[in-house]
């Protein structure tokens, strides 16, 4: 969760970084402008531009151009802004130059616009080179993105829905296909497994459920809203309110303790410190580690560790809890306690539970079995009803 909050704040950053680069390169076109206006008064009178006022024009007017689509959240502005900023900061280097040689180090109007139009067209390029490589992400943000989670969605009869979703990844030039035309609806307080062989689709779905990863194609739907929708902050604060996670790996901070594990998604949250130490003990009371709050996670079994894991995913009360392969790095018996603490949450907390995994006897402890081959589903079967 610490990560999320990372990356809403690297996002915002991002966003903040390439709007001071359009600033800044809206100055360095206005002087290069009143530059080249007070050096070619001759275009006025002879009504003929050559070729030494074309080329700065058109890279004045590729600035400007530039900078109003960042304005306006067109992000492919970024490479007009590029163009431009590497273009002018090329030119201003050629007039401080021919100026030098012909006025010599005496500091006029002249030689001082070429300067801070250089200056502003270099810090320009700086930060947009910075945030040039991630446009595919920046790409999907509007001014009114964030406020999509915030308002109060249309009551959806599911808790997650997948509407022909597709993934596609390049290895290396051959594409590959995790995902095809993907359907699934999970009822709230459901409790469903995905199965499948290895490579099926089925961790890639789950990554798309968490909206840890967004969908080549189709929409995934939370509550009713399509996260797609949602930019990096909002798809951060998704995870931290309404998603749980449970991970094979445990993904716990080696070097921090138990609470200190806990406590992460709490802090994001913005829980009191009060409030964050009771919901600790509670939860840790819960899957039966009290006063193992101060214990390491190195000191702990693969069993314990889990079921920390697990305390830690119920942090912020969340609506859904996905968990991939959780029972897969501890023995059959352990397994089976662990997948009925996620079973009784399910019950006593009508919490929404997806579970993958390869064990056939975790997948019958679920209300439904999805089989999953091919990025499609198969078959499905249902094994308690509604």
């Amino acid at each position: 969760m610490d990560r999320d909050k990372l990356s809403a704040k690297s996002n915002i950053r991002g966003k903040v970084n390439i709007e001071v680069a359009a600033t800044l390169l809206l100055g360095s076109s206005a002087v290069s402008a009143f530059h080249l206006i007070f050096n070619v008064f001759s275009i006025l009178s002879s009504f003929s531009l050559r070729l030494t006022e074309i080329v700065p024009l058109a890279i004045l007017s590729l600035g400007f151009l530039g900078s109003i689509m960042i304005f306006l959240h067109a992000w492919n502005g970024i490479y007009f802004a590029l163009a431009a900023s590497t273009s002018n900061s090329i030119l201003c280097v050629f007039l401080i130059m021919k100026n030098y040689l012909t006025t010599g180090s005496t500091l006029t109007l002249n030689t001082l616009s070429p300067l801070l139009a250089l200056i502003f067209s270099l810090l320009s390029f700086i930060l947009l080179f910075r945030v040039g490589g991630d446009i595919n992400r920046l790409e999907t943000f509007t001014p009114a993105t964030n406020e999509l989670w915030n308002e109060t969605p249309k009551k959806s009869d599911y808790a997650i829905e997948t509407i022909n979703v597709t993934k596609k990844y390049m290895l290396g030039s051959n594409v590959v296909s995790a995902l095809n035309g993907l359907n699934l609806k999970v009822h709230r307080g459901e409790f469903v497994a995905i199965m499948g062989p290895s490579g099926s689709g089925k961790s890639t779905l789950l990554n798309l459920l968490g909206a840890l990863d967004r969908p080549t194609s189709g929409k995934v739907l939370i509550d009713g809203v399509d996260i797609s929708k949602l930019d990096e902050e909002g798809l951060a604060k998704l995870r931290n309110e309404k998603i749980g996670f449970v991970f094979q790996a445990y993904n716990l901070i080696a070097r921090s303790t138990v609470l200190r594990n806990m406590e992460l998604p709490a802090l994001v949250k913005g829980y009191s410190k009060e409030e964050r130490l009771r919901r600790i003990h509670s939860l840790l009371s819960i899957v039966g580690l009290e006063g193992k709050a101060l214990r390491r996670p190195k000191t702990l079994s693969g069993g314990e560790q889990q079921r920390v894991a697990i305390a830690r995913a119920l942090m912020n009360d969340p609506q859904i809890i996905l968990a991939d392969e959780p029972t897969g790095n501890v023995d059959s018996k352990t397994g089976r306690v662990i997948i009925g603490f996620l079973r009784k949450l399910n019950e006593e907390r009508g919490t929404t539970v997806i579970v993958v995994t390869h064990d056939p006897e975790v997948a019958r402890m679920a209300d439904r079995i999805v089989y999953i081959r091919d990025g499609r589903i198969v078959n499905e079967e249902r094994l308690r009803e509604d």
